[in-house]
């Protein structure tokens, strides 16, 4: 391999540039295609795979906490890549009538548990939803909580997986 891309500037793996998707290796169906609805999965899932689910949010509740993964934070494995206290971000539609400025102290909290950690107003997040990344560590808060705290203990209809992005909260600036 060292030799193959001292030479040529390229290295691959021990199989060569194969194998190749829809060329040489195949999806695992009768008919080697790929089902965008499958039959199987429609039965299990309870409203079928593309049905319908209303918004869980609840006036105690009305906003979505989703948890991303960001550049240093695919998982908590790499958490000490992270400096300083992560914000809890948010629409400024979300924020105003909550008396919430970016760089305030907010307590963003559910029946499962609480996190207080700074607030940052942000333009590109979606109003109804806020964003606390996945993977920090305790030191990344001010309550030594993440969003795991938040996180509702249902599973998937389809899988049975975790929900973490199910969660709905409320957020108020912490006093």
């Amino acid at each position: 391999m060292a030799g193959a891309l001292a030479a040529s500037g390229r290295s691959l793996p021990g199989f060569g540039d194969r194998p190749v998707q829809f060329v040489d290796v195949f999806p695992a169906t009768e008919d080697a295609k790929a089902h965008l609805f499958p039959e199987a999965l429609d039965r299990e899932a309870p409203e079928g795979l593309y049905g319908y689910r209303k918004d869980p949010a609840t006036g105690a509740y009305p906003l979505a906490l989703i948890s991303p993964a960001t550049s240093k934070t695919v998982s908590s494995t790499l958490g000490q890549l992270v400096e300083g206290l992560v914000p809890l971000e948010m629409h400024a539609l979300d924020a105003k009538p909550r008396g919430i400025q970016d760089g305030d102290v907010v307590r963003v909290w559910n029946d499962h548990g609480e996190v207080r950690t700074r607030a940052r107003v942000n333009p590109e997040v979606r109003g109804g939803v806020v964003v606390l990344p996945k993977g920090l560590w305790a030191r990344h808060t001010l309550s030594g909580t993440t969003s795991n705290a938040l996180s509702p203990d249902t599973l998937t209809d389809l899988g049975a997986g975790a929900c973490f992005n199910d969660a709905r909260v409320q957020v108020e600036r912490a006093r």
